[in-house]
């Protein structure tokens, strides 16, 4: 069950990606800066940004929504219960390669951490993404530890649940976001963040920064093959990427009514520490 923490895991990647598309992108060059961690395709806009060169966006665009449409029906059909209800998100390829990436310690990639999007709140669902290692000769290297549900129970209260919980119910919380959401309809990009969002968004970097989380915890080390595919909630397993270039990866949020067990979702984990409804 994903959203129990498993891996779902292809090691001969489950659907095919022609080579016109994985040619296209071999050849893209992606901006290395922090701003830019991967080469990224946005669906419902139909752009893609992280490239140097400009010249290579029309390429490029064209191979990430192949990519994209065959990753999504792949996912879909092997999980149609949560497709019924998710929200496509983005695709990216990442091109460079991840050890001894120059990162700041929040974008660092080899540090365990849990996904929260800082510009994409999911007001309590899910964050589901299917990985392919398009590498043909190196494998892709994850460390992982034990799921949300165990790391909750340990981390959540020294990272703050407490404050962000205690903000639910404030008539100050209220009235911010009130104001966020009526400048947004006006066109002003303010994000609207639920408290849960809020508190993944600092659980991210805080769990990147908390030297006794990452030098103590349980690790599991998984060596993804050249073609393999995997698929995980992002927000449930707590994962770090060691090594590894060219991958392809497609991001979709399912909704928490879509689990099998509603309990398991990292919201609701949240909600029952915290005494109190975290996501409206």
């Amino acid at each position: 069950m994903l959203e129990r923490g498993d891996i779902l895991f292809f090691p001969l990647g489950g659907f095919e990606i022609p080579a016109e598309v994985r040619s296209a992108l071999m050849g893209a060059t992606q901006d290395a800066r922090a701003i830019h961690k991967n080469i990224a395709y946005k669906p419902h806009l139909d752009v893609v940004s992280g490239l140097v060169d400009r010249s290579e966006a029309e390429e490029t665009l064209g191979a990430m929504r192949a990519y994209s449409k065959l990753a999504l029906e792949f996912m879909a059909r092997v999980l149609p219960e949560y497709a019924r209800a998710w929200r496509v998100d983005y695709a990216s390829f990442r091109s460079i390669e991840e050890r001894r990436r120059n990162l700041p310690e929040t974008k660092r990639n080899d540090l365990l951490h849990v996904d929260a999007f800082p510009t994409r709140p999911v007001f309590g669902d899910l964050i589901l993404r299917c990985f392919t290692n398009v590498n043909p000769e190196e494998p892709r290297s994850w460390v992982t530890s034990d799921p949300f549900a165990q790391l909750a129970e340990r981390e959540a209260a020294n990272a703050g649940l407490a404050r962000f919980a205690g903000s639910a119910s404030s008539a100050l919380t209220a009235i911010r976001r009130a104001a966020v959401r009526g400048l947004k309809r006006l066109g002003v990009p303010l994000v609207d963040r639920s408290p849960y969002d809020a508190f993944m968004l600092h659980f991210h970097d805080w769990l990147k920064s908390s030297a006794d989380y990452q030098t103590k915890c349980t690790k599991y080390r998984f060596d993804l093959p050249p073609g393999s595919t995997w698929m995980v909630f992002t927000d449930v397993v707590p994962h770090a990427v060691l090594s590894g270039r060219l991958a392809l990866e497609q991001t979709v949020i399912v909704s928490r009514t879509s689990l099998a067990d509603q309990d398991l979702a990292p919201s609701s984990i949240l909600e029952k520490l915290a005494g109190r409804t975290l996501t409206e």
